[in-house]
Order: C-alpha cells, then sequence, then structure tokens
C-alpha cells in the first residue's frame, strides 16, 4: 500500500498490505469478506533464463538530445521552452532482460534474509503474538544505460523517493521491489498477506509521471513474479482515475473490493483478486509468473 504526496520530490510507500487476525491488539478482517480467486486466463510468454549475478553495466553517453517547442503567451508573443527527450537504450534487448532476471533472482533470494533484517518479535506476550516482517528491498534499473541500482526499503514499504531521486527525467526505467511474507499470529490465529501490486504502488508510479519521470514497468517479487505496464508509455492512471475504477469494478460486479478499517482509518483493497479487473480497467498490461492474466 501506498502513502503518496504530490508535487516535485514528494515521496510515497510502496507497501505489503496485511490483515490482522481476530486476537491481536489489530483489528480483524470481517468475516466472509476474503473473497476467492477469481477464474482467470493464462497464456504463457517466452521464459526467461536464470543468470548468475553480474555487475551493472556501465555506459557513458552524450549529452541527451532535446526538443524544442513554441509556446505562445497569452500576449501573443512567442517563446522557447526546452524539453528533455528520452535517450535510448543502449544495450541489446536480452541484456536487459537478463539484468531483469539477475535483479529478480537476487531479491528472491534476499527478501527473507538478514539483508531484508527480517525479524520475529512477540509485541504481547500476554496474548500471544508473534510477529515477523521484513523489509523491502529492490532495484532500479536504467533501459538507457543498462544499469541497475539496489535500494533498501523500511518495513512494510519502500519510499518511492529513492527509485526517483536515482532517476533522471530523459531516461526509461523499470522498477523491481519486493512483497515479502509477513504474518502475525495470536493464540493460534493467522493473518491474510496480500502479495499483489497495491493501489499505493499504482498511484506511486502515476505520481512519478508527474514529475516528468518515466517508469516503463513495475515489478513486485513475492509468492509469484507480478508486473504491470500500460499500454501507451508513460500512460500510468492518476490517482483519481484509479480510485473511480476500483468503484465501478464493484458496482459492475457486486463484489466488495475495498474494505474500510476505522482503527486504521484506512481503506485496505483485496488486491489479488482485484487487480486483474483493474489492470483492464486501467488499460494496463498484467501478468502473473509471466503469463498474461485477462
Amino acid at each position: 500500500m501506498l502513502r503518496s504526496t504530490r508535487g516535485i520530490g514528494s515521496a510515497a510507500l510502496l507497501v505489503t498490505l496485511l490483515v490482522f487476525a481476530a486476537g491481536c491488539t489489530s483489528p480483524a478482517q470481517p468475516a466472509g469478506s476474503l473473497l476467492a480467486s477469481p477464474a482467470v486466463t493464462t497464456t504463457p510468454l517466452p521464459t526467461e533464463a536464470v543468470i548468475a549475478t553480474t555487475a551493472p553495466v556501465q555506459s557513458t553517453l552524450s549529452a541527451p538530445p532535446v526538443i524544442t517547442a513554441a509556446v505562445t503567451t497569452p500576449a501573443n508573443t512567442t517563446i522557447t521552452t526546452t524539453i528533455p527527450a528520452i535517450v535510448p537504450s543502449t544495450i541489446p534487448e536480452a541484456a536487459l532482460n537478463a539484468k531483469i532476471v539477475d535483479a529478480r533472482n537476487h531479491l528472491e533470494m534476499l527478501m527473507d534474509s538478514n539483508v531484508a533484517d527480517t525479524i520475529i518479535v512477540h509485541p504481547d506476550p500476554t496474548q500471544n503474538c508473534e510477529v515477523k516482517k521484513s523489509k523491502e528491498l529492490g532495484y532500479l534499473i536504467d533501459m538507457t544505460t543498462g544499469d541497475s541500482t539496489f535500494v533498501k526499503g523500511n518495513y512494510w514499504s519502500i519510499d518511492a523517493g529513492n527509485f526517483s531521486s536515482l532517476m533522471r527525467t530523459d531516461h526509461e526505467y523499470i522498477i523491481i521491489h519486493t512483497h515479502p511474507r509477513m504474518w502475525v499470529t495470536c493464540a493460534g490465529s493467522g493473518i491474510l498477506n496480500y502479495y499483489s501490486f497495491s493501489i499505493g504502488d499504482l498511484e506511486a508510479v502515476a505520481n512519478m509521471t508527474e514529475q516528468g519521470y518515466h517508469v516503463q514497468k513495475i515489478i513486485a517479487i513475492a509468492d509469484k513474479d507480478y508486473r504491470i505496464w500500460p499500454y501507451v508509455a508513460d500512460g500510468w492512471r492518476s490517482r483519481s482515475e484509479i480510485r473511480a475504477a476500483v468503484k465501478q469494478i464493484e458496482i459492475t460486479r457486486e463484489i466488495p473490493y475495498s474494505y474500510y478499517d476505522p482503527v486504521f482509518d484506512q481503506t485496505f483493497y483485496d488486491v489479488d483478486n482485484l487487480m486483474p479487473f483493474l489492470a483492464d480497467e486501467l488499460e494496463y498490461h498484467y501478468t502473473i509468473n509471466q503469463n498474461i492474466i485477462t
């Protein structure tokens, strides 16, 4: 789940969605609110080969080209403004795919390790509660140069500013991050963990686009490999469009995919079941383990 703020240099959080079990100090998920997985059709995509970890590709680029546009002011005077153009990739597509596979494999290895500061705590001994949590990890892959940069977040989240602070507005990027399995148990009860993209993930990338950054695709590594990207380059939908699409899906399907928690004063979403429909509504491609979800 994401907390996204507007404006240049704003930060957003990419967070794993949790619903706490009954008996804990946190609120319980209402009975009957969990949904069965929707029937989906999968179409296999080409399988990517697993490769060993390699050092980032270093590339030296000349100054990026610019586009000069004429802008007419209300006083009918003409001024010239300069808009940076995206510098095209300097590495072959196969090498870029290898970078993605390498980053994915590395994150799968690290997501429950000491690198992720995975801990188990007992916040309330009187309730016999046990909590496991890990910090989210990620990679930013520069599609222009092939460079990949490791990013370490916080428990439950990664600040989107950790990515955008490394980005240039004339380059294109792929963002990969983990949604590690986390759980809370109290006297034998368990929690539900949602693995797919949070609504906040989608809003964060839309906010980056509004700031002039170019994110081609986001990938979440959890129980499966989740990928999402818009039909059209930079076609990430705004927060209001995403929220409206969720409401429309709930009305059309007559199923609630959102749940307001009064204790947290926050709305949670059943993203694992919602995302196939939401991706279609927003005109995004969506894959699970590189199978197209329709």
